[in-house]
């Protein structure tokens, strides 16, 4: 080869680097293409924020103990001590203010979703049945809510309250028996367990709350693979 046609090492190397370049891209762009569309938004009033787990359960008792639902969320890298959750936003400002009102420090925590990335192909093989999932989770969560709602007016009663718990864990249930082996398995069992323990004893709203955000928090966290 003569001089004048030869390729440098140089030129060689700046290929290479742009092919290395153009391949991560692409990948990237393979991997950003590969996600699930599913926005809901839920406001939570939460009484305190914890940076570990630790802090946080020893506060989530004297929360349920007062009424609210106790539950722990994770956000951020931080833990909330949730109280009760809304879907619209001047209902949870106007809990908010009226527990502050009772000395209680408290604030809303806004958490929307948009979508999740599937991370294998198993997922995206999936999607459909996870948009599914998602879609049955937020209306239970509803379901729980109105609930929730209907106790504190006393428009349900204890048997109203144990009839809607049932309807939530048979909705659970029948998802469980389409995702016997994959990531919502272990998050169903997790909400089923929580049924049971809802409906033990006396029902109170804030078991419900509790429910319907165990429900918004698996539908927040989850992860598609």
């Amino acid at each position: 080869m003569s001089k004048s046609n030869r390729i440098s090492p140089f030129f060689i190397s700046v290929l290479s680097a742009v092919g290395f370049t153009v391949a991560v891209c692409i990948f990237a762009f393979s991997c950003q293409g590969a996600k699930l569309k599913f926005k809901t938004c839920f406001y939570f009033v939460c009484y305190a924020m914890e940076d570990n787990s630790i802090s946080a359960g020893s506060i989530s008792s004297a929360v349920s103990a007062y009424g609210g639902a106790g539950y722990i969320i994770e956000h951020g890298g931080k833990y909330y001590i949730t109280v009760s959750c809304y879907y619209e936003e001047k209902d949870a400002e106007n809990v908010c203010r009226e527990l502050k009102d009772r000395n209680l420090s408290c604030s809303v925590l806004k958490i929307e979703t948009e979508e999740y990335r599937l991370k294998t192909s198993y997922a995206k093989k999936h999607a459909e049945l996870y948009r599914g999932n998602l879609n049955t989770l937020n209306s239970l969560a509803r379901l729980a809510y109105d609930c929730a709602n209907a106790l504190d007016t006393g428009a349900y009663n204890q048997s109203n309250a144990k009839s809607v718990i049932a309807d939530i864990k048979s909705g659970l249930k029948s998802l469980l028996s389409a995702n016997e082996n994959n990531c919502f398995t272990v998050e169903l069992k997790r909400l089923i367990a929580e049924c049971d323990d809802a409906a033990g004893g006396i029902i109170y709203s804030k078991d419900l709350r509790k429910l319907q955000i165990a429900t918004a928090d698996t539908i927040i966290n989850i992860e598609l693979f």
